[in-house]
C-alpha cells in the first residue's frame, strides 16, 4: 500500500511540474486565440555508435563542442586492422599469379599447335594431341581461377577498408556535442551509443491542434513562431502532421521547421501564430462567451479553469 501511495505521489508531482512549466505559454495562448504553445526540438539528434568491440584510441571532441559534418568524433584502436588492410591491398594489386598462368597457357597452346602440325604429317599420334589439348584446357581454367582470385582479393581489401573506416566515427551533421559516454582507453560496445549530437539549425517545433483545425493546416503552410520572452516572429513551415490523431483528446500533433540564425538551444517553449483560416475553424466551433482552451492541453485536462 505504501509503495502504491508513493507512486501516486510521484506521478502527481510530475503532472504538477509539467503544468507549471507550460503555464506561461498556456496563459498567453488563452489571451490570444490565434496563438498556441509549442516547444522546439533538435532537427537531428543522432547517437553514433560502433559496429564492433574495440578500444577508444582517440576522442578529439568535448561536450558542448561545435562540430561540422565529417569531423572526427572518436577513433577506435585500428592499428592491427590497418596492417591487415595493407596486406590485402598488396594481394589485390598483385597480378603475378594471373600473368604466370597466362604464360603457362600460352606455352601449352604453342605445344598443342606443334603436335597438331606433326599429327597432320603423321609424326605424332592422336594420344599425344589429346593430352596436349587437355593441358591447354586445364591451363585456361587455371588462368580463369587466378583472375577470379584476384577479383576476390580486391573485394576483401575493399571490405577491410570499409571496416577500418567504420572504426573512425565522424559527425553526420553540423551540430553540437550534447554528451559523451566513453573515455580514451574504454572498451566500446556496439550495443551502446558513444555520444549524442544535437543539430539545432534548423529547429523543429512541435505543438498540438484540435483535429478540426489540424485538417485545415496543410503541409508546407507558413506560420509564425516566437519565443515567449522575445518579440520577434520567425517564419516556419509545416513539415509534419501525425498520421494518427488522438481521438481521446481530439488533438493532432503538428511539426514545423524554422531557421535558427540566433543559435537558440532546443527544448524551449515558443508560441505559434496560426493562419486566419485555421483560427476561424476554432471560432466557429466555440460557443459564444466560452473561454478558449489552449490547443496543447492534455487529454487529462477537464476543461478551462476560472
Amino acid at each position: 500500500m505504501n509503495n502504491r501511495t508513493n507512486r501516486l505521489r510521484r506521478a502527481s508531482f510530475a503532472v504538477a511540474a509539467l503544468a507549471l512549466s507550460l503555464a506561461p505559454a498556456a496563459v498567453m495562448a488563452q489571451n490570444a486565440p490565434d496563438v498556441v504553445p509549442g516547444v522546439t526540438k533538435p532537427y537531428a539528434h543522432p547517437r553514433p555508435g560502433v559496429n564492433g568491440m574495440g578500444t577508444v584510441l582517440q576522442l578529439p571532441v568535448k561536450e558542448g563542442q561545435v562540430v561540422k559534418k565529417g569531423d572526427i568524433l572518436l577513433r577506435q584502436d585500428d592499428r592491427a586492422e590497418r596492417v591487415e588492410l595493407e596486406r590485402l591491398q598488396k594481394e589485390a594489386s598483385s597480378t603475378v599469379r594471373v600473368e604466370a598462368n597466362a604464360a603457362d597457357l600460352k606455352i601449352k597452346q604453342v605445344q598443342l599447335k606443334r603436335l597438331e602440325d606433326l599429327a597432320r604429317s603423321g609424326n605424332a599420334n592422336p594420344t599425344e594431341v589429346e593430352e596436349a589439348q587437355s593441358k591447354v584446357i586445364y591451363a585456361d581454367a587455371q588462368t580463369k581461377v587466378a583472375e577470379l582470385e584476384l577479383e576476390k582479393a580486391k573485394l576483401d581489401a575493399e571490405k577491410q577498408r570499409i571496416k577500418v573506416d567504420q572504426m573512425t566515427i565522424r559527425s553526420a551533421y553540423d551540430g553540437r556535442v550534447e554528451s559523451i559516454d566513453v573515455e580514451v582507453g574504454d572498451s566500446t560496445d556496439p550495443q551502446k551509443p558513444l555520444m549524442s549530437i544535437a543539430q539545432n539549425d534548423p529547429l523543429k517545433v512541435e505543438f498540438y491542434l484540435p483535429i478540426a483545425q489540424a485538417k485545415r493546416l496543410k503541409m508546407g503552410a507558413q506560420v509564425q513562431v516566437r519565443y515567449t520572452d522575445e518579440e520577434q516572429w520567425i517564419p516556419a513551415a509545416v513539415t509534419y502532421k501525425a498520421p494518427i490523431a488522438d481521438a481521446a483528446s481530439d488533438t493532432q500533433k503538428i511539426g514545423l521547421e524554422m531557421k535558427n540564425a540566433d543559435g537558440h538551444d532546443a527544448g524551449i517553449q515558443v508560441l505559434v501564430k496560426l493562419p486566419a483560416d485555421v483560427v476561424k475553424v476554432a471560432q466557429q466551433a466555440q460557443p459564444a462567451g466560452a473561454v478558449p482552451v489552449p490547443a496543447a492541453a492534455s487529454a487529462n485536462d477537464n476543461g478551462p479553469r476560472p
